[in-house]
């Protein structure tokens, strides 16, 4: 993705001008000087729109509920009070339905891909960093992740690393690969998991919202199939 105006980025905000300057000042959107002008990452401006749709985020719990309903993990389901396993069915049917037939256009693909990133973005603390190239390949067959989005399991070729981490594994792990914070040239992802909480490292759902994250063309629309797979699955063990 590339950059946009000062105005643009208001214009899709729906912000005055000031509104959008008070953001880059307070580093929740990623612009730098060209010139006399400020440009906005187009990354980071679509982050920050979506998270302006209307609705209250859920929380970590719903969002796992959701994955463990998916997995048809019982166990966890039946720590559930029936309200949340209520909440969980519902959510799930509604975004099943998104994918119940498979996408045919691009418009599709991004109404799937935004519907994952908001339904599951608190799924776990996300945090963008760099690593040596030459300690990538090492650093994704560490022993420490509890899943990692591999390139086999989502078809898609990738050098970089993209995982779940337990909350107390992260600083050992940043200090033992000298990763630094970045952000446009992050080439790792940690997801940092709640206290307790399973990964599900086989989970199609996750991984559809893994790759919606990524926000690539590619990744979306695997993520859409991924999902109309799920959804066509799970039809067909419930008849």
């Amino acid at each position: 993705m590339g950059n946009v105006s000062v105005s643009e980025a208001a214009r899709q905000l729906g912000v005055g001008v000031p509104r959008v300057h008070q953001r880059i000042a307070d580093g929740s959107l990623r612009a730098k000087r060209i010139g006399s002008q400020w440009v906005i990452d187009e990354l980071s401006l679509l982050r920050v729109a979506e998270r302006k749709e209307p609705g209250r985020p859920l929380s970590a719990r719903s969002v796992w509920a959701i994955i463990a309903l998916a997995e048809g993990d019982e166990t966890v389901m039946s720590q559930l009070a029936p309200a949340e396993r209520s909440r969980a069915r519902a959510r799930l049917t509604a975004l099943l339905a998104l994918a119940s037939s498979a996408p045919k256009s691009e418009a599709d693909v991004r109404r799937i891909a935004s519907a994952l990133r908001l339904l599951f973005r608190n799924r776990a603390e996300r945090v963008s960093r760099k690593a040596a190239a030459s300690d990538l390949a090492k650093l994704r067959d560490d022993s420490r992740w509890e899943s990692i989005v591999s390139p086999a399991a989502s078809g898609i070729a990738s050098v970089n690393v993209d995982g779940y981490l337990a909350a107390d594994s992260l600083q050992a792990v940043s200090r033992e690969y000298l990763l630094v914070p970045a952000e446009a040239d992050a080439n790792v992802v940690i997801h940092v998991l709640p206290a307790d909480q399973k990964s599900y490292p086989e989970s199609t759902l996750l991984l559809a919202a893994d790759l919606a994250e990524q926000r690539g063309p590619r990744e979306e629309l695997k993520a859409a199939e991924l999902l109309h797979e799920l959804a066509v699955d799970l039809r067909a063990t419930r008849r």
